[in-house]
């Protein structure tokens, strides 16, 4: 399954004022560098999390149907499933109707599942037969996100500002530091 956004969040989950009081910084001079360390703070939480933090539209592509009754919709959480889009046997795509499935949303893995008496349509062999548009996030706003997942993005920020070479001769390197792991630690998705 290939999954792209087509959506961007229209906010980052933490503001740049949030980031300057975190680092005591007064004034504006460095605003477009905190501006980037959210947004990849954000990414890597969202990465190291399996979890979309601001609403965004993201795409699942896939060659075919699940073995099992369900087609589970990575990077939860998830708000609405938007359509499911089929490439049928002659290569016509058409948008599935809503009634053949039901949407659940809530638990760790969210999924969309054959509604009863109904049964996967028949599509076409090869690559991107089937696309779901959906929606993911905690929310439209930064107060929408678990305060420990926006926290470990400002803690981010701030290690990224304050070490801004990758690597310490004669350290130890980490990939996320110690503190930020355990923010998100009970946030990451297990799998099923």
């Amino acid at each position: 399954m290939n999954i792209t956004t087509l959506v961007e969040p229209s906010v980052e989950p933490v503001t740049v004022a949030e980031a300057r009081t975190l680092l005591r910084v007064e004034t504006s001079d460095e605003d477009a560098l905190l501006s980037s360390l959210i947004a990849t703070a954000r990414m890597t939480v969202e990465q190291s999390t399996g979890r979309s933090l601001i609403n965004r539209d993201l795409q699942a592509v896939t060659d075919h149907w699940p073995n099992r009754q369900r087609f589970v919709l990575p990077s939860p959480p998830l708000q609405q499933v938007l359509s499911v889009s089929i490439r049928d046997q002659t290569g016509a795509e058409t948008v599935w109707d809503s009634e053949n499935y039901l949407v659940e949303t809530s638990g760790p893995a969210p999924y969309i599942a054959l509604m009863p008496g109904a049964v996967w349509p028949s599509v076409q062999h090869g690559a991107g037969a089937i696309r779901i548009r959906y929606r993911a996030g905690y929310g439209d706003a930064p107060t929408d996100v678990p305060p420990p997942l926006a926290h470990a993005v400002l803690l981010l920020v701030a290690h990224w500002y304050e070490n801004r070479v990758p690597v310490v001769i004669n350290a130890a390197a980490s990939r996320i530091p110690g503190t930020v792991d355990a923010l998100i630690a009970g946030h990451r998705l297990r799998r099923l």
